[in-house]
């Protein structure tokens, strides 16, 4: 009969602990439930997570927001592209040949000092005090 007692405190030790486990489960009937929830909830989570990088990898891209930016072309198809185009290649070439004749060419290069006007004697007197000058240093 001892046997039989034990059983039924281990049953009636069981049944407390499930009627306090109910309140901790909120507003989930049973645990399979609450598992259930969560792994839905999960799911969802994992899903707008990617969602999210989607769309800042697209801000990244200064795509706006919903639209997927095309892929990326190479430097050659775009060059192709542009060279095929007979309006866009002479616009290209205009502004080329634009730049280069706005460019100013230096009066004096290479660091070398720029000369003064020559000065020249109008008079026998003035060709005299030149020549003292130049000899006397």
């Amino acid at each position: 009969m001892d046997n039989l007692t034990t059983e039924k405190a281990t049953a009636d030790t069981a049944e407390a602990e499930r009627r306090e486990a109910a309140p901790a489960l909120g507003k989930f009937k049973d645990v399979q439930t609450l598992m259930k929830a969560y792994s839905d909830l999960e799911a969802e989570f994992t899903r707008r997570c990617q969602r999210l990088k989607e769309l800042e990898g697209n801000k990244a891209d200064g795509a706006p927001d919903g639209v997927q930016s095309p892929p990326s072309r190479s430097d050659d198809e775009r060059i192709a592209e542009a060279l095929s185009d007979d309006k866009v290649r002479d616009a290209v070439i205009g502004d080329y040949l634009k730049g280069l004749t706005e460019k100013t060419v230096p009066l004096a290069g290479g660091g070398g000092g720029v000369s003064a006007p020559r000065a020249t004697p109008k008079s026998v007197k003035e060709a005299g005090n030149l020549a003292k000058r130049f000899l006397n240093g």
